[in-house]
């Protein structure tokens, strides 16, 4: 079946997690990330009857236009520049250690709230990086490469819908990617894949993944 959109990021889960099952993976360990990736990989959770962990990655906003990133970083420091777009927006080196250090104050707040990663869990185990999609690829790039250093058994990306150009980059950095919708359209946006789109709240994320917590155990 063909699919060219999801009723719900609750929805897209249930397909991805059939998929990632049939990898039969040895000592799987989900990771989501936040925001969009909870509400994926909590329907994957309950297929693996394992909890949920957050995997905390922020994009680098443009000065002039914040929705527009120039490339992310995590919560252990690590940085992915998107090098055209740097060029692009006359970025110096200042501005860019400026605009960095804003957002790892941020991701700080962040680790506050969800707490740090488990380096031992996850250097034991077969990972599963679950987003709702990939656009330009820096923030799973940045996120792939804070997973790398704790060095796991194996990566697998699992996301419902990635553009064209991304998958290409992304497919290269993993074990395994699991995406069942990729796009060539120029105007790609996550969101236009989903009939029904929504970001939940802080609290809201910390409810399911203290919830999935107490309900599984990894």
């Amino acid at each position: 079946m063909k699919i060219e959109k999801y009723e719900s990021k609750e929805a897209a889960g249930e397909i991805l997690a059939e998929k990632l099952f049939e990898l039969k993976l040895e000592k799987p360990y989900i990771m989501a990330v936040l925001r969009g990736g909870v509400q994926v990989a909590q329907v994957i959770a309950d297929k693996f009857k394992l909890p949920v962990h957050p995997l905390i990655v922020k994009k680098l906003p443009s000065p002039e236009n914040p929705e527009y990133g120039f490339g992310a970083v995590t919560e252990d420091g690590t940085l992915v520049l998107n090098e055209n777009a740097v060029l692009s927006l006359k970025l110096s080196r200042d501005i860019i250690e400026k605009i960095a250090n804003t957002i790892v104050l941020e991701i700080q707040r962040r680790k506050n709230i969800f707490g740090e990663l488990d380096n031992k869990k996850i250097s034991e185990s077969d990972v599963i990086i679950v987003d709702d999609g990939i656009a330009t690829g820096y923030s799973l790039i940045a996120a792939i490469n804070t997973v790398k250093k704790r060095r796991p058994k194996s990566i697998t990306i699992a996301v419902p819908v990635s553009s064209l150009s991304a998958y290409s980059v992304i497919k290269k950095l993993a074990d395994n990617i699991v995406c069942p919708l990729i796009s060539s359209d120029y105007f790609f946006t996550v969101a236009a894949y989903y009939k029904t789109w929504s970001d939940l709240s802080e609290e809201s994320l910390k409810f399911i993944i203290e919830d999935y917590k107490n309900k599984y155990s990894d």
